[in-house]
């Protein structure tokens, strides 16, 4: 009953993977880099943060920039009947007489003799309602003279974050490439690996059968019927095992590609590539250190806190600026936008800003900019140290692969051999069914640990070349 269950599993991916095979045009690595790039998210949000760090730089120049601002309004206006108490001073009546003697009456004004103050009357007074209109036209011209610096350092500072947001771009699109990469030869590995476990279970099939044969012709025992049978259920199970991982890794693939993790994807061999270890480990980590964007973003982040820091002293300097203002106000509009010679009000003035205390913001500034530096300095050094250990790792790995790769070669010549020659034992009586049984493990796992090696070192390889920083720039 096991047997049945496994062959029909074993049917099964079969007859999927052929679907997958047949299902679209094969993907090349470059055109999964290319897709990639299209559809990352972790790339695109990159590339907004640098546009968003474009727009600081292009609002730093505002400080030494000139402001020019204009006003222009126009309104009736209607006061309602008021009410008020006016305070009318009292006066009295005098006669005199002039020159020519004729009297003259005069109204002089009273005061209190005690107090000597006038002497007034409080009166209502009411003012009836009335609507009025008002035109009023205002422009400003303010323009930064001179800051000790603080308003240059400000548009360096935004351009090192800049930059810094620019190598952070750079990083991930390198990071697309050394996961798509990974991915790509982890999928194509499961596959290899699929073939073989396939071939695998051919191979074992075909030995029960013989051995099926020649126990039916009594010259063999049971056992060794048995004995197969168990070989033929470990490598449907392998299979069954390796059919999961290949799922897997073709999910993973779709993600990185930024499709959905079930669609089919059928991806192109590299059969031809080879996994040379073309450069010794001192040139790899002084690539790395030159192209490694991580590095020049943190660099970059020091520069930009020390211009900070910078203008964050300047601000415990005063700023010389000059300004221009010109109004014109009126109730008749041809007053106010016509005849430009006539009814305006010009201003023109300079002015010193000097910070005395504004509650410790500027001196948190200042310390906050240090921090940041420091912070940054720290960031870089971890970085480098981090570059070293990967490189390295890598390196090891892809020396390591090649090595094995060859011994894998070896053995498989030897197991293929071994195979061979227990068969033929077993078939003229000279050999057991245990001897058959390891030559045919040894073999499978030869076969297997060869695709692994090539697989892995193809990895290695593309971690090491995504640690130097040596990526397709072109696509």
């Amino acid at each position: 009953m096991f047997r049945i269950l496994c062959s029909g599993l074993t049917c099964l991916l079969l007859l999927s993977s052929l679907t997958f095979a047949q299902n679209g045009k094969a993907l090349n690595l470059d055109e999964c880099l290319k897709m990639a790039l299209k559809n990352n998210a972790q790339l695109k949000i990159a590339t907004y943060q640098v546009n968003r760090a474009g727009a600081d730089v292009k609002a730093s120049y505002s400080s030494i920039l000139p402001s020019i601002t204009s006003s222009f309004s126009s309104g009736r206006s209607t006061v309602g009947q008021t009410t008020n108490l006016l305070n009318i001073q009292q006066f009295e009546p005098v006669t005199l007489t002039d020159n020519t003697g004729n009297p003259v009456l005069l109204q002089v004004p009273q005061f209190d003799q005690q107090s000597g103050q006038p002497v007034v009357d409080r009166v209502q007074s009411t003012s009836p309602s009335r609507s009025f209109w008002g035109h009023t036209m205002t422009l400003n011209y303010n323009q930064r003279l001179f800051d000790f610096g603080r308003s240059w350092n400000q548009i360096r500072q935004s351009k090192a974050s800049f930059n810094s947001q620019s190598q952070s771009l750079t990083r991930e699109r390198n990071n697309v490439f050394a996961v798509v990469k990974q991915r790509y030869f982890e999928l194509l590995k499961a596959v290899k690996l699929e073939d073989e476990y396939r071939l695998a279970v051919e191979r074992s099939k075909g030995q029960l059968d013989k051995t099926n044969s020649m126990f039916e012709i009594g010259s063999v025992a049971k056992i060794d019927v048995y004995r197969q049978e168990v070989i033929l259920g470990t490598d449907e199970i392998n299979l069954i095992r390796q059919g999961t991982i290949l799922k897997i890794a073709q999910g993973n693939l779709n993600v990185t590609l930024g499709r959905d993790p079930e669609e089919d994807i059928n991806i192109a061999d590299v059969s031809g590539a080879e996994a040379k270890l073309e450069v010794t480990l001192d040139e790899a980590i002084t690539a790395a250190e030159q192209n490694n964007p991580d590095l020049r973003s943190f660099e970059y982040d020091m520069k930009a806190a020390e211009y900070g820091r910078k203008a964050a002293k300047g601000r415990f300097l005063p700023s010389l600026g000059f300004g221009v203002t010109y109004q014109r106000n009126n109730d008749d509009l041809n007053r106010v936008y016509g005849s430009f010679s006539e009814n305006f009000f010009v201003n023109v003035g300079a002015q010193v800003d000097f910070n005395i205390f504004n509650g410790l913001t500027d001196a948190a500034d200042v310390q906050r900019q240090s921090a940041n530096y420091n912070i940054a300095q720290e960031n870089w050094t971890f970085q480098r140290r981090t570059i070293t250990l990967q490189v390295k790792q890598a390196h090891l790995n892809l020396q390591a692969f090649q090595k094995i790769s060859e011994i894998n070669q070896r053995n498989l010549r030897s197991s293929e051999e071994d195979f061979r020659l227990a068969e033929e034992r077993y078939r003229v009586g000279a050999g057991t069914q245990l001897e058959v049984t390891d030559a045919q493990v040894a073999l499978t796992r030869a076969r297997v640990n060869l695709v692994s090696s090539k697989y892995d070192a193809l990895i290695a390889k593309a971690q090491l070349e995504a640690a130097m920083g040596n990526i397709d720039r072109n696509l």
